[in-house]
């Protein structure tokens, strides 16, 4: 079984990818003014980042109001914000079967869209595929595992002033419970 966290992060990703491709898609060889120095740089994709990225449920109005300015000047972005809220209307299914079809919908978007960062992510999830939907059967993430072992590390760099293993021990086992 595959952690849902992980697997949005990947698009999540490869969404990133292409809104950092768009900001700098105007190089040239030899600046000659300054807008040329910039590289191109595009401020408005640099400031949408968290936007995107962020859940459409999440998003308040000022916010869908900005997304929607952006995807009218970058139809591109626009596409890959929407594979990426397909690919997590994935995990918003009620059973196996349903997810299986969602899946199956996100890989044809994603062959229709041909956009190489999400062509990448979705070649992944095919050998990954059955994982991938066995979380609809028995759905635990390692989530709890994964903030035990954070905590275990945030201990072990405050452990700096501990004189033996014992005390960082009791250290552990009083951060983790």
């Amino acid at each position: 079984m595959l952690d849902p966290f992980h697997l949005v992060r990947g698009a999540n990703g490869a969404l990133d990818t292409v809104r950092r491709e768009r900001q700098c898609f105007r190089r040239r060889p030899r600046p000659v003014s300054s807008e040329q120095r910039s590289g191109g740089f595009r401020p408005e994709l640099w400031r949408s980042r968290r936007r995107l990225l962020k859940g459409a449920e999440r998003l308040c109005e000022r916010e869908r109001r900005n997304l929607c300015e952006l995807f009218q000047a970058e139809p591109l972005i626009a596409e890959a914000w929407g594979l990426k809220e397909r690919f997590r209307a994935i995990y918003r299914s009620r059973d196996r079967e349903q997810a299986e079809q969602r899946l199956a919908a996100f890989e044809a978007a994603v062959e229709r869209a041909a956009i190489p960062a999400f062509t990448a992510f979705a070649h992944g999830l095919r050998s990954w595929r059955e994982e991938l939907l066995a979380y609809f059967e028995q759905p635990t993430t390692n989530g709890y595992a994964e903030g035990v072992i954070n905590k275990i590390k945030v201990s072990k760099r405050r452990a700096y002033d501990l004189p033996s293993f014992d005390s960082f021990h009791a250290r552990v086992l009083v951060a983790c419970g």
